[in-house]
């Protein structure tokens, strides 16, 4: 038995659903809506037991070979009691878990992850974090155009800043900016499935393609090859996280130097999939049957 945890409208967790139900895999779908009123009996420990009630039907922990983990904000304190006790379960049981909720902890603080890439022998954009107006202005003067971006694990928005922009940085006062290089070059992500990895370069005049049309630019989205032995990096990278699943974030540089920038251990495939056309959940999927066979 495999579980798919996450809300129903979220399309990773919808396309792993389609594809497991499609192959006749015995799947439960656990969604958010229902950890407020979840009932449960749940031991914890070395390999944790009991069971959990889904739809109506008794699920033995002893039974899940698999766990896909979408989970969204959970907006009670019994949903959050719940997912607690399930995200304790991941942590632990025998099974093949993407990704078990340690895995993540780097994301959670970009500045911490920035050193693990760098450590693991990959180039990462000359970096500062800081609540220094004057450091930050002497940062973009050293550099000419720089990014800014959260260092929390939060979703946001990344943006440019050059020379005619400088007084905006008055602002990192109010709290912690990362500030980067620009590097230019064209954007790859990859996805790394288990020991595998999916590649996909993208073209864009938007500094976060994923918000170009937002600000008038096109973008352009192919699937592309990689080095083998960038490749076999990414997959020790992502391992040295204990990620299984991870959405990789590189650019490519005119010079063939590789840059990367983040590793997300919760990536979004279906955006790249549907442009590409490549099979990114189908071997999710079968990665989460990999005990089964």
């Amino acid at each position: 038995m495999i579980i798919v945890w996450g809300p129903h409208d979220d399309p990773p967790a919808a396309r792993i659903l389609e594809l497991l139900r499609g192959g006749g895999i015995d799947v439960v779908h656990l969604d958010d809506s229902v950890l407020d009123g979840l009932r449960y009996d749940v031991t914890l420990g070395s390999g944790p037991g009991g069971w959990l009630e889904v739809d109506g039907r008794e699920i033995r922990l002893a039974a899940i070979e698999g766990i896909y983990l979408r989970p969204g904000p959970q907006r009670t304190p019994a949903a959050r009691t719940a997912a607690a006790c399930l995200l304790a379960v991941a942590s632990s049981i025998d099974a093949v878990v993407i990704n078990r909720p340690a895995a993540g902890r780097s994301n959670l603080a970009k500045p911490y992850q920035l050193a693990a890439i760098n450590a693991a022998g990959f180039a990462v954009p000359p970096t500062i974090v800081t609540t220094d107006p004057a450091a930050a202005r002497a940062f973009l003067a050293r550099h000419g155009r720089i990014v800014y971006k959260s260092i929390s694990g939060v979703r946001s928005i990344v943006a440019t800043l050059d020379a005619a922009g400088a007084e905006r940085l008055s602002g990192v006062s109010t709290g912690p900016v990362q500030l980067q290089r620009w590097i230019d070059g064209i954007d790859v992500r990859v996805h790394v499935v288990g020991t595998g990895w999916f590649a996909t370069a993208i073209e864009s005049g938007a500094a976060d393609y994923r918000y170009a049309a937002e600000g008038g630019h096109e973008v352009k989205i192919v699937a592309t090859d990689i080095d083998g032995e960038i490749g076999r990096r990414l997959v020790d990278l992502a391992a040295s996280m204990g990620l299984l699943v991870a959405g990789i974030d590189l650019r490519l540089t005119p010079d063939d130097e590789w840059y990367c920038f983040e590793v997300n251990p919760s990536p979004g495939f279906t955006f790249y999939e549907e442009a590409t056309g490549q099979p990114i959940a189908a071997a999710i999927a079968d990665l989460l049957q990999s005990r089964t066979g």
